[in-house]
């Protein structure tokens, strides 16, 4: 029976993560844990990975994140924390944990921005975009750690590029809930910064969390498990506002920044790997933006 950390275990990946772990192990295997401990201090981090017993997976989803807005206004508050984190998990890990496999979990955000087809070979082929950088290069500095424990003293790990991951009980200012919440507080009109061709590799929750878990146990340096497929705001504003049964205006600002735009995930890796995601049902986006909706109309209505 294999037991699991999770840090980051009550935001809005790792609350699914810990369900789907659970329901497949035991509660008493999975230890999830959110802000109780404070992985910048290296003191509560060394106590977590000491006093819980052994595990034979670490699954690092804990950082600090925020809106573009809050981002912005705090980069080195956002940087420094999240370098903290970073620095005292590997750290804890090869202390106490050193016969467990770390599992970390990065984004295209860690991509260069040039890059328009996400491959594994071009990860660090060019600048990141700047004004998300400073998150994006914790997302490395977490790989090169590993990297460097695995030589150094034969650990085990990887590190995981996931796609823009959606569904219920995501409380945080991601597209989809944030274009969910403004057509409730908004019902006349529902603006939209760009054009709508701007494009994103939606994932549905449930499917991004069982991508994970198909690669607990991959040897490589980094793999992306995204669902491989992009789709378009407008597409997506068009579905939730059907789903919503939404009767104001849109308007899609094409005036107003829309960050870095039609970038794809390359999965060819993956699907090389272990056939993801070709070989496992995924949610159509129709189907995960029903579940989602749903869920929203529950806990909102």
């Amino acid at each position: 029976m294999s037991r699991f950390l999770v840090t980051g275990g009550t935001g809005f990946i790792g609350k699914h993560l810990t369900r789907f772990l659970q329901q497949r192990f035991s509660e008493s295997e999975v230890v999830s844990v959110g802000s109780k401990f404070d992985l910048t201090n290296p003191a509560q981090a060394k106590e977590l990975f000491q006093n819980f017993g052994k595990f034979d997976y670490v699954i690092h989803l804990a950082d600090v994140q925020g809106d573009a807005k809050w981002a912005a206004q705090n980069a080195a508050t956002q940087f420094m924390a999240n370098a903290k984190m970073s620095l005292n998990v590997l750290e804890s890990r090869h202390l106490f944990q050193p016969q467990a496999r770390l599992i970390c979990l990065s984004s295209l955000w860690a991509y260069p921005e040039k890059v328009i087809e996400a491959e594994e070979k071009d990860y660090w082929n060019g600048r990141m975009h700047q004004p998300t950088e400073h998150y994006g290069i914790n997302k490395k500095i977490l790989g090169v750690g590993m990297e460097a424990f695995k030589r150094q003293h034969r650990l085990r790990g990887t590190n995981l590029v996931l796609g823009s991951v959606y569904g219920p009980e995501d409380l945080t200012t991601h597209v989809i809930p944030s274009i969910l919440k403004r057509m409730q507080e908004n019902p006349n009109l529902l603006e939209i910064w760009g054009d709508g061709t701007q494009t994103r590799d939606f994932i549905y929750v449930d499917d991004q969390v069982q991508g994970i878990f198909q690669h607990l146990d991959y040897d490589g340096e980094l793999l992306n498990i995204s669902s491989g497929k992009t789709y378009s705001i407008r597409e997506v504003v068009e579905i939730l506002a059907k789903l919503m049964d939404y009767k104001g205006k849109i308007v899609f600002d094409a005036s107003k920044g829309a960050g870095v735009v039609n970038r794809r995930i390359n999965t060819n890796l993956a699907r090389q790997t272990t056939g993801w995601p070709d070989n496992f049902k995924l949610h159509t986006l129709e189907e995960g933006l029903l579940k989602t909706v749903n869920a929203f109309k529950k806990s909102n209505g």
